[in-house]
């Protein structure tokens, strides 16, 4: 770490200079200076932390937010793109050109970590991970993060927090008319990768529709070898060839104190790869298709000034097919069988909601969840299901003229025995406090207890893993007698504004895990090796992250750094050793700069993740990750048009630490498309 903790302190040193150049510029601008716009500046309201609209400087809990602006400047094309630059927030995978990403916090996996799309859970891979890489930012307004347990409101698979992402509205027409608004954005890529978006929406007094899709091609990196045994050429994937397609399509009514509305969205998406692009299985590939539908309906009725009632009800399906051929007993390197996957799931979620705001005090919530999760495929003698039931309940109460606020919650989950599976039950209690001591210092605790039911994935599923080289790849065998989750979790954390532009941000937490699910190696003679599930009878994952930002009228940025420690306890020696696959500690950074007279904004991101650990008995370890990118942005005919560019992985792979087999960044993460620039326009309608 020594040799370049030397380009960290550059980088906190470069963002603190600019801050105070920032700073300077405010306070000789007076009055009308730049001070005077950020206070202007409207408000980030949020949902996530309470389920109820709030403004985000004033929410108990600690909600994290991604904007439309910063989405835009980083040039993601999907969710795990737009967060991933947050210190606390791990993409698993790390490698853009695969489908197979997917986000971890507080040492939980992704399993762990609730997706929702303006509060409705996304459909799950096949009752597990989330299908991140399905979900395209180009109808987002912006995204909430908060980690730690979040079960009394969001249920189970919300141990290690949730994201919510939160889509454009359509504002409603102040007169008799039709208002119309739309975009159109087109971007080229050098590794041979076209993004098309386009997004149109309609409104009347009372009508709102909109209509968004975008559509994800990238052609994959191809190479030649020559094969002695059939004395021929053979083509395989350096880098995963894709396809993206996604439509969504919203109508909402509003009736003078209610609204209803409908929703519709489809998506498809294809990736062929090499599940071991290095060694003698080069005419592996690997194809995976996937498609994602989903309707429902929802609203909300007004009762009163004090008295809301909202909720919805969706049908998803999640349909998955993977072609992967595997080694058969002969070593004849050409000699492979043909495996084909087929897996289906259905899900409906249904869910009420109550807001009482009896006095200026009290806000409070109760509101009731019923799901019915299903899957079918290959892997299953027929389909599987099961149920969730749940009520929830909690109250923010104010107090001492809004310096303190406390919230008590409590939610009680239910799950009969559909299948065969025992009857489940569990209370979930929750307490989250907040203190503003100063007008600028805001302090949080929060205690909550999560609660994880086995997914049927988890119980039932036969699923191929192809996330890059060697141990990366796998095959995961599910384990029908795997137990519930249970974890118990303290989240503290300080905020500390600095003369008006400066934020100063630090917290911890500590999760005590009662059988945690994990996946352990029970095969490794097999290739590629065979893992399962199992429960750790107690597990613990704790840590915090800390970071700096700045907000001015041409600068701002953000740097952070966090620290995740996971750990599973060992009867048989009363030792504790270390959980495989999490980022011990990690780097981001990101600045912006409008420069003047040109009107140029020119951004810089930088992501690093140290080594993770692969196998504890052995001692093995990936590489570290390293990546640095810039894009600049200008805007013409008052914002109508905007022309960017856009450089990724601008180091070229350079990286400080190889993994234990030798292995670089670039081979583990078949990271072979190097250098990437991107050139792009948006057209506003």
């Amino acid at each position: 770490m020594k040799k370049y903790r030397y380009i960290y302190t550059a980088l906190l040193a470069l963002l603190l200079s600019a801050a105070a150049y920032a700073q300077t510029q405010e306070e000789q601008a007076g009055a009308q200076g730049t001070a005077a716009e950020t206070e202007g500046a409207a408000p980030v309201i949020v949902v996530s932390g309470s389920k109820i609209e709030e403004n985000q400087e004033d929410a108990v809990e600690k909600v994290q937010v991604v904007s439309g602006e910063e989405i835009r400047e980083t040039g993601a094309k999907t969710l795990t793109e737009a967060v991933r630059n947050l210190p606390g927030v791990v993409v698993q995978g790390n490698n853009p050109a695969q489908h197979t990403d997917a986000i971890s916090m507080q040492g939980f996996d992704s399993s762990y970590v609730k997706i929702l799309v303006d509060g409705v859970a996304v459909t799950a891979d096949i009752g597990g991970a989330t299908a991140v890489y399905q979900i395209p930012v180009e109808d987002i307004d912006h995204i909430e993060i908060i980690q730690g347990a979040s079960s009394a409101l969001y249920g189970s698979d919300a141990m290690g927090g949730v994201i919510n992402i939160i889509t454009k509205k359509p504002e409603l027409s102040d007169g008799e008319g039709i208002t119309f608004k739309g975009s159109v954005t087109q971007e080229f890529s050098s590794n041979i990768r076209t993004y098309t978006a386009a997004n149109m929406s309609m409104a009347t007094k009372r009508t709102a529709a909109s209509l968004s899709g975008s559509f994800d091609w990238k052609k994959g990196k191809e190479e030649t070898y020559f094969e002695p045994f059939t004395q021929s050429n053979i083509s395989y994937y350096l880098t995963a060839r894709r396809r993206l397609g996604f439509v969504r399509g919203t109508f909402d009514y509003n009736f003078d104190a209610a609204r209803l509305g409908v929703y519709g969205l489809f998506s498809d998406s294809l990736q062929k790869s090499n599940y071991t692009p290095n060694g003698l299985d080069k005419t592996a590939v690997m194809t995976y298709k996937a498609t994602r539908a989903e309707g429902g309906i929802n609203g909300d009725i007004h009762v009163g000034d004090t008295l809301t009632f909202s909720g919805f009800s969706s049908v998803k399906v999640f349909d998955l097919n993977t072609d992967y051929p595997q080694k058969n007993a002969s070593d004849n390197i050409m000699n492979f069988e043909a495996n084909e996957t087929d897996s289906n799931a259905i899900d409906w979620e249904s869910e009420i909601r109550a807001a009482w705001d009896p006095n200026l005090y009290n806000s409070v919530l109760f509101g009731i969840n019923a799901n019915l999760q299903t899957i079918d495929g290959d892997s299953f003698e027929n389909r599987k299901k099961q149920v969730l039931l749940s009520a929830f309940a909690q109250d923010t109460i104010s107090l001492f003229d809004e310096t303190f606020s406390i919230v008590p919650g409590v939610r009680m989950d239910f799950s009969p025995p559909v299948d065969g599976a025992d009857l489940l039950w569990q209370i979930t209690p929750k307490l989250s406090m907040r203190y503003d001591p100063a007008e600028d210092t805001v302090l949080r605790l929060s205690y909550g207890m999560g609660y994880k039911v086995p997914t049927l994935k988890q119980k039932y599923w036969l699923f191929y893993h192809n996330y890059g080289s060697g141990d990366a790849n796998f095959i995961l065998d599910g384990n029908p007698d795997l137990k519930p989750e249970k974890s118990q979790s303290v989240n503290i954390s300080v905020e500390q504004k600095i003369a008006g532009i400066l934020t100063l941000s630090a917290g911890g937490y500590f999760n005590y895990v009662n059988d945690l699910i994990d996946s352990y190696v029970y095969d490794t003679t097999s290739q590629p090796q065979r893992r399962t599930y199992r429960n750790i009878d107690t597990a613990l994952t704790f840590g915090g992250d800390v970071s700096l930002s700045v907000k001015a009228d041409r600068f701002d940025g953000k740097i952070g750094y966090a620290y995740t420690a996971a750990k599973q306890y060992n009867e048989s020696d009363g030792s504790f050793t270390d959980l495989t696959l999490r980022v011990p500690h990690r780097i981001t950074a990101r600045a912006g700069y409008t420069i003047p007279v040109i009107e140029v904004k020119v951004s810089l991101s930088c992501e690093w993740n140290a080594p993770q650990l692969i196998d504890a008995e052995e001692k093995t370890y990936t590489p570290d990750y390293l990546m640095l990118g810039l894009n600049i942005d200008k805007d013409f005919w008052d914002g109508k048009f905007s022309l960017y560019g856009r450089i990724d992985n601008l180091l070229n792979n350079i990286h400080f630490i190889y993994a234990s087999n030798g292995d670089s960044q670039i081979d583990y993460l078949a990271l072979h498309d190097g250098i990437t620039a991107t050139i792009g326009g948006r057209l506003a309608l």
